[in-house]
């Protein structure tokens, strides 16, 4: 009886932690989508378009040193941890 709600509780957490990361990483338009926006060449101020790569102004070393956004905001949300404590109280259950 242990083991089946503890395999549940697995599914269930696992199924919330795939969740939460899609909600996270969904319409994520990659890391230049965010660092070089800002560094725009002004053609999208001008025709009112998306920038493209050729548009923008690239800076490798700081998109290189520049810390991952997404997976920061993902650590410090309560949906993750929620997940993250189903699965280690899953596996603790199967271990009684």
């Amino acid at each position: 009886m242990l083991q089946q709600i503890s395999d549940y509780v697995f599914i269930g957490s696992l199924g919330f932690l795939v969740i939460t990361v899609m909600i996270f990483f969904s319409g994520s338009g990659g890391e230049s989508n965010y660092i070089n926006a800002a560094n725009s060449t002004g053609v999208q101020a001008i025709t009112g378009s998306t920038l493209t790569d050729l548009q923008m102004n690239h800076d490798h070393t700081k998109m290189a040193n520049t810390p991952p956004y997404r997976i920061k905001k993902l650590l410090r949300s309560y949906l993750f941890w929620i997940s993250v404590t189903g699965i280690i109280v899953s596996v603790v259950l199967s271990k009684i």
